[in-house]
């Protein structure tokens, strides 16, 4: 049957309607695709396809320097190739590792199941030396490529290697000055953009930050040449005495300033995974040992400035042996009655005590706490020690007459040698520091570091000075020091001719704490000073420990002592004066050690 023409009209246009309907519905999921895809998830896909052909790898940067007081490079980053490989790229892992492993020095196992690896970037090896990265660059094998990284590297080898302490394989500080400062000597990270070229090869070089990092080069206190000076001396003086190590600090006895800090047996900063952490460690400021007589002129000053003593009083020593209660204290030879001056000069343990008990604990805490004991100097220098001091509601009456002779608290190098300093200050104790300036990447010198809001974050440079003692006790003390390297004095072998020099011997024996007593076999010899006393240029801590030849600081410590700073006098043109002369002592002459 036969359709009307008007119902065939309205058949066409409802069917041209569906169809228009349809194709406009398919537009607009079309169009809305488009759009998510295009706008809302545009930078998902665009991350995707970069990294179908790029790959981002971060390098850690150029790591700012390191130097001496003037100017010579104690650490440094040298520029190095690092090598790498698109285990996906590669045509032959089994023929790339055989021809590489006789350069890189890695067996050819490990190389081979390396370079198989099915991931998109390896490390092969890094930091390369030059010639290995030439001879790899001569083979032109496709999919590996070099990126320039930076090595630390310690010019000095040993030298300070304690005190710098070292960074690690991605530059990362991990000891010392490097860890201590990283925020400074860091910068920040550089990226690597790896792209494909083609199937199999790749342009390592290609849009890489120019940017230079924001890191800062250190200019240490310390000087080089007397460095030297302490670190050979040392060396040499704890060989002789067959000692088991030794630490020296120098500082600038006007400033404070570390001018030398070094440790026996040291080590290599390049090659830091050889040694031990024990030999890592800077017992300089890390140690705490018990100062034993060097400490008595704290007691002896403490007990002047509080008017409890007289530099014209005399004390009776006891004939070498004095009682407190069940404990018995014994000087190293007996002694009768001694002025003041004699008690230091001869090292009396018995009078130190009886000076020391008559400070009320309290009193004598705060002296104590005054001198720089019991707290960290915060002198910049990494891991510094606070020691231990007993708090006096704790005092026994055995422990007040122990610490007075210098047992019984536990102090650092660093403390001590602070200590002594204030008594070539007139009685004002210096901050000691080891951080002089910094300078940015373009040379300007830094003082101090503030945040965005001005508030100040790190400041370089001398630290703070605060009384301690009056200045004439100050220089009574200073006076009995001197006659300490005197004839008929304990440190007659400190003695430089031309020169006075002034300071205090130590003998301390080691606590044993397997046995719960003081050893009777080991002991720590010292030795602290100043000169020329007249005017002091540098004060000088030297610390052997367990010596065999001898235990008294005055035979051991002294001789030390004697010539570092006899070195670095003449080294800073301090000539020796014809009124300050003393007469060397014979070779064959025996000499008071303690």
């Amino acid at each position: 049957m036969s359709q009307s023409p008007r119902f065939q009209v309205y058949s066409f246009k409802s069917r041209l309607l569906t169809v228009l309907v349809f194709f406009g519905i398919c537009f607009v999921a079309v169009l809305g695709k488009v759009f998510f895809l295009q706008i809302i998830k545009a930078d998902y896909y665009i991350q995707k396809a970069k990294s179908q052909h790029e790959l981002t790898v971060k390098v850690e940067p150029h790591r700012g320097r390191i130097l001496d007081n003037n100017g010579r490079i104690l650490a440094v980053s040298v520029k190095l190739k690092s090598l790498f490989a698109k285990p996906n790229q590669l045509e032959s892992p089994s023929e790339y590792a055989r021809r590489l492993s006789p350069i890189l020095k890695i067996p050819y196992h490990k190389l081979f199941n390396e370079l198989k690896s099915r991931q998109q970037f390896i490390w092969i090896k890094r930091r390369l030396h030059p010639q290995q990265a030439r001879l790899v660059q001569k083979l032109g094998l496709k999919g590996i490529g070099f990126i320039e990284e930076y090595r630390r590297f310690y010019p000095n080898g040993s030298f300070a290697g304690q005190l710098l302490g070292y960074s690690g394989i991605d530059t990362q500080g991990l000891e010392g000055i490097e860890h201590k400062y990283e925020s400074l000597l860091a910068g920040m990270p550089v990226t690597y953009v790896l792209e494909k070229e083609g199937m199999f090869r790749t342009d390592p070089l290609s849009n890489i930050s120019k940017k230079i990092p924001d890191q800062y080069s250190l200019y240490l206190t310390i000087d080089s040449t007397i460095q030297h000076f302490a670190e050979k001396s040392l060396r040499e003086g704890v060989i002789k005495s067959r000692g088991e190590r030794g630490t020296v600090v120098v500082i600038h006895a006007k400033t404070g300033a570390v001018l030398a800090m070094a440790n026996y047996p040291g080590y290599d900063p390049n090659r830091y995974q050889r040694y031990t952490r024990e030999r890592q460690l800077n017992y300089a400021v890390t140690a705490g040992y018990e100062p034993g007589s060097t400490f008595k002129m704290i007691t002896v000053a403490a007990g002047l400035n509080e008017g409890l003593i007289s530099s014209d009083q005399e004390f009776f020593c006891e004939e070498g042996e004095y009682r407190i209660g069940n404990n018995l204290i014994r000087d190293s030879s007996p002694q009768g009655v001694l002025t003041l001056e004699q008690v230091l000069k001869k090292s009396s343990n018995i009078c130190a005590a009886k000076i020391g008990m008559s400070i009320p604990p309290s009193r004598f805490y705060d002296y104590i706490m005054l001198f720089g004991f019991g707290q960290r100097p915060n002198s910049g220098i990494a891991a510094e020690a606070s020691g231990r001091v007993i708090s006096p509601k704790k005092w026994k009456t055995i422990d007040h007459a122990a610490i007075s002779f210098g047992q019984a608290i536990l102090v650092s190098p660093l403390q001590m040698v602070s200590a002594a300093n204030v008594f070539a200050n007139q009685g004002e104790w210096i901050q000691p520091y080891i951080l002089d300036h910094v300078r940015d990447k373009k040379g300007k010198v830094i003082k101090e570091i503030k945040d965005n809001d001005g508030r100040l974050i790190q400041k370089f440079g001398a630290g703070i000075r605060s009384r301690v003692v009056d200045a004439s006790v100050s220089e009574l003390i200073k006076e009995y020091l001197i006659s300490v390297t005197q004839p008929g004095g304990t440190a007659e072998l400190a003695a430089i001719k031309g020169y006075q020099v002034a300071g205090k011997t130590g003998t301390s024996q080691i606590f044993d704490h397997q046995l719960g007593r003081y050893s009777k076999t080991r002991y720590i010899a010292s030795f602290v000073g100043f000169a020329p006393a007249s005017d002091p240029l540098v004060t000088v801590l030297v610390i052997v420990e367990q010596p065999q030849t001898s235990y008294y600081g005055g035979t051991v410590a002294a001789p030390i002592f004697n010539e570092i700073v006899h070195r670095t006098l003449l080294f800073k043109d301090v000539l020796p004066l014809p009124d300050e002369s003393y007469s060397e002592i014979p070779a064959h002459q025996s000499t008071a050690s303690r």
